[in-house]
This record gives C-alpha cells, structure tokens and sequence, in this order.
C-alpha cells in the first residue's frame, strides 16, 4: 500500500491550485475585458496571479514546517508564522501599491482573488481529502 507523503500532497494542491488559479484569472479577465477593456483583463490577471504566488508561499511554509519539526513543535509553529506574517504584509505593500495605479479595475481585482482563493480552498480540501496519509499511534 502505498502513502503520500507531506511532499506529495503539497506538490498536487500547488499544481492543481495554479491551475485553477489561471483558470480563474483567465475567467475574471475576459469579464474584465468585456466590462472595463484592457485595464479590466489585467487586473482579473493580476489579483490571480497574486493570490497563487501567496498561496505558494503557505505550501512553502508548510514543507519547511515539516522539516524542521523534527527540532520541535516550537520551530515549526514559527515557520508558518513567519510565512503568514510574511504574506500579510506583502499583501498589504501590493494592494497600496495598486491603488494607484490607473489601469487596476477594483472590482474585477476583488472578484480575481476572492474567486481564486475560494477555487483553492476547495482543492486543497479535495487533494488533502484524497490522500492516503497513515494514521499511527506513537505509544
């Protein structure tokens, strides 16, 4: 019997959630574009592409969690801290940054993100709720 490992199932929520995620983009853009023209096709690109890249950023959190776990459960916590803490304020230097700027469709750019975050959800709970991950007892 064979068991995905941590690695494994990371590997298939990041793959399968880019996926999505551009699916998602391209979606959103193509109604920004009928909507608001060119700005509206790059903003549903641009708030996709963000929410996968921060996306990416808690699957790397959550790998290198996992190898430093084996130094404590302290070191690991820190690790997902730091990545959210990270994206958090990343997050927040992108959206002042793209508030000024002209071409950015606030809506469709909402709907890109809030759409794609919702798409990756769903995978991650698909892919985790697939995976053959053995349960023991360390007695």
């Amino acid at each position: 019997m064979n068991f995905d490992t941590l690695g494994t199932v990371m590997r298939r929520a990041l793959v399968l959630g880019a996926t999505v995620g551009f699916a998602v983009g391209l979606a959103t853009g193509l109604v920004g574009l009928a909507i608001a023209g060119w700005p509206g096709l790059a903003s549903g690109l641009v708030g996709a592409v963000l929410t996968i890249l921060f996306l990416g950023i808690t699957a790397l959190g959550l790998l290198l969690s996992g190898r430093v776990t084996r130094r404590g459960g302290m070191a690991a916590s820190a690790v997902l801290m730091l990545a959210w803490f990270v994206k958090l304020i990343v997050f927040v230097l992108v959206m002042i940054a793209l508030r000024t700027q002209s071409w950015v469709v606030p809506g469709v750019l909402l709907v890109s993100i809030v759409g794609t975050v919702i798409a990756s959800l769903v995978i991650d709970a698909v892919v985790v709720g697939r995976a053959r991950i053995p349960v023991t007892d360390r007695v």
